[in-house]
């Protein structure tokens, strides 16, 4: 068992253990892994009595020697930098690193990408390709709905960096989503309505809505429910998103089939 810790370096310690917290919901992980990764670290440099509270939008630390908040305005999906915290976690778990140290890789896992720019843009594009065979639609259909993936999945990331809200991202990738099935329909091949799906598809929140629902299944009921919403407001935005260039097209005398 650790020592315990200096009461100099108790209140850096607790920043660290912030730090960790808060990149850890910033990119996705539940409530559960962020808790108990944060009790881990309090255990490993023997800093007592420490209560961890998570809640979707903040945290917090509490221990004799003072309080430790974080907010968390922005988050998305990055299991790189969940996995990056987790090993620190294990090593800090086995022996104890300099503070400094910590520190460093911790920064360092914040910046951790999950794959080479581009490959996001690739892969959602053979997805969307692959889902429109799966809902029956003829091979050439792949062509045009791989665009579409593509081409979504790269404008939804450009506006994320922009700092524009995740809602907003997603309503625009959606619209931008629509365009291909559009030149498809209007050059008279059917097929355009599963190009459509699945080319909004590589949108869905479906790793918000499965972290929900095992926040849900830890008993962490405010965090399910506020992770629900969040995914129902994306796949509203999403919705809104593809139906407006789709009712622009249809009421100046489109047709989909």
């Amino acid at each position: 068992m650790a020592n315990d810790c200096a009461p100099s370096l108790v209140p850096r310690v607790l920043r660290v253990i912030a730090d960790a917290g808060s990149a850890l919901l910033a990119s996705g992980a539940e409530v559960a892994r962020v808790e108990d990764t944060m009790q881990r670290l309090a255990q490993a440099y023997g800093v007592q009595a420490v209560e961890v509270v998570v809640l979707p939008t903040a945290l917090f630390v509490n221990a004799p020697e003072g309080t430790v908040m974080r907010r968390i305005q922005r988050r998305s999906v990055n299991l790189a930098v969940v996995a990056a915290i987790n090993q620190l976690s294990r090593d800090v778990s086995a022996s104890p690193l300099p503070l400094p140290d910590v520190e460093a890789r911790l920064d360092a896992a914040r910046r951790t990408h999950r794959y080479r720019p581009g490959t996001d843009g690739l892969f959602a594009a053979l997805a969307a390709a692959a889902l429109s065979q799966l809902f029956g639609a003829p091979w050439l259909d792949a062509i045009p709905a791989a665009v579409a993936g593509g081409l979504t999945a790269w404008v939804r990331q450009q506006l994320k960096v922009t700092g524009l809200a995740n809602s907003v991202s997603d309503m625009i990738a959606a619209m931008v989503a629509v365009l291909p099935a559009l030149v498809v329909a209007m050059v008279g091949k059917a097929g355009a309505g599963t190009v459509l799906v699945s080319g909004i598809m590589v949108l869905t929140p479906g790793l918000l809505i499965t972290t929900a629902v095992r926040d849900g299944i830890q008993g962490d009921l405010l965090s399910s429910a506020a992770r629900m919403l969040e995914a129902l407001i994306s796949a509203g935005a999403i919705a809104a998103g593809a139906s407006l260039p789709l009712y622009l097209y249809l009421a100046l005398g489109g047709h989909l089939r």
